[in-house]
């Protein structure tokens, strides 16, 4: 690179930021739980709002082991996922009174019209990165804890 472009290069920062729109408002970081399956504990953020449920994990470029996001319905309910502008394959767990009752494995993230639901109402929807279900024996009929956020920082005390 010549030396006339270096001053260039540092001024297109300042340039970008001076076009006279107002920052776009943050979004708070979403809330998060600590989701218990047998002896695995999930660092889960939960998708508390409408929003954060239609974006889910869309845009992201991948999913750390151990974490996962936690979708919570206020009614049972064949809750239906898809993968629109996802960039990672993952896992899918509907959780109903405590229960896995249904899982879809190694959802692929280049398929954005499938519409995955599961066999029976559940409350709660957990996506983990793809694989995670079988790496831990994650099965149906396995018991979920859900622990509130603050019960998270209090345990990593």
């Amino acid at each position: 690179m010549s030396g006339r472009a270096w001053p260039l290069l540092l001024l297109l920062p300042l340039l970008a930021c001076e076009r006279g729109e107002p920052a776009p408002p943050s979004e708070p970081a979403a809330p998060r739980a600590r989701v218990t399956i047998g002896v695995h504990v999930i660092d889960a953020e939960l998708a508390d709002t409408p929003e954060r449920q239609q974006r889910g994990l869309s845009g992201r470029s991948h999913l750390v082991e151990g974490q996962g996001m936690l979708f919570r319905y206020e009614q049972p309910g064949r809750h239906g996922f898809w993968m629109p502008d996802m960039h990672f394959d993952i896992d899918i767990l509907w959780i109903r009174a405590g229960r896995i009752v249904h899982v879809e494995a190694n959802v692929p993230h280049d398929d954005a019209r499938t519409i995955y639901r599961p066999s029976e109402p559940a409350e709660l929807v957990l996506e983990v990165p793809a694989g995670s279900a079988a790496r831990r024996g994650w099965r149906v009929g396995d018991a979920v804890e859900v622990a509130p956020a603050t019960s998270v920082r209090e345990s990593q005390r």
